[in-house]
């Protein structure tokens, strides 16, 4: 009897397998080399990333604040600067991240924006904290911003305040090739 249970169990085991299923992430990836000509804090690590054939849609929720979506579209691209402070082991709620988001339009060669018309291109700051009232994604409108778009490669100098929050970051140099 107990050799029947045994077989049995044996024989169920081994008929159970699981199903694997692989993805290819290299398909349809685009490499882009990014580099940062401004200063990063020490403190933290800087990235900046592009989203080629996309764009900015601006949502507000049901208590006011902003949040952005990224839409397709063949006429804009979208510019994503992060720093990320490095958080010291063992603390919890010690999350800062900053982040700059803009629209630029692909045709643009050169680009030359200030002030209020920063919001031509959508631009958001956002500051995610464990910082009550001081979280979130803000318009900027107040700065200068010149791009230029050349055989493929995006260069832009950006410097700005929001007057909402306090900030860390305010002159970004870049170069996206």
């Amino acid at each position: 009897m107990k050799t029947v249970l045994l077989f049995s169990l044996s024989l169920f085991l081994n008929s159970c397998s699981c199903k694997k299923s692989t993805v290819d992430n290299q398909a349809g990836t685009m490499t882009k080399t990014t580099t940062l000509l401004s200063d990063c804090p020490t403190d933290g690590k800087c990235t900046i990333e592009i989203f080629p054939n996309k764009s900015m849609n601006i949502q507000t929720d049901g208590t006011g604040a902003m949040y952005n979506q990224l839409v397709d579209s063949k006429e804009t691209s979208v510019i994503v600067y992060q720093y990320n402070r490095d958080v010291p082991e063992g603390l919890q709620d010690g999350n800062y991240r900053e982040e700059i988001i803009f629209e630029i339009k692909n045709s643009d060669s050169n680009l030359v924006i200030s002030g209020n018309d920063l919001q031509q291109s959508k631009m958001l700051f956002g500051r995610f904290c464990f910082c009550r009232g001081q979280t979130g994604y803000y318009k900027v409108t107040d700065g200068n911003l010149n791009l230029t778009q050349k055989d493929k490669s995006i260069t832009f100098n950006l410097s700005f305040t929001v007057n909402e929050v306090p900030q860390i970051i305010k002159t970004i140099q870049a170069s996206i090739q």
